[in-house]
């Protein structure tokens, strides 16, 4: 028990010997980094590629691999032909299908 005891003692007195110097000599950081200021991480670079989104269910889908309709700026694009069609019932069959 005594042995217990001194343990719990070494390990507190450790604690505050530790506590102690982070104060007096703060935390470890490289010296360059101290003093600088916090930059926002970048964000990392999108490896599907540009994402679109399905006009009829609202789905964000890489622009590769999605189905496009119409040419020019009138360009849509689906994530799947179920989408398309249900699309084209609703808004007519007024656009090109190629």
């Amino acid at each position: 028990m005594r042995v217990l005891l001194w343990i719990v003692r070494v390990l507190a007195i450790l604690l505050l010997l530790r506590l102690v110097v982070r104060m007096l000599f703060g935390t470890r950081t490289p010296m360059s980094r101290r003093g600088a200021p916090r930059t926002q991480p970048k964000s990392p670079e999108r490896l599907g590629g540009e994402l679109v989104r399905d006009p009829q269910c609202g789905t964000y889908i890489p622009k590769s691999r999605a189905i496009a309709v119409g040419a020019g700026d009138a360009k849509q694009y689906f994530c799947s032909t179920n989408c398309r069609d249900a699309y084209e019932k609703l808004r007519g069959s007024n656009f090109d299908l190629r």
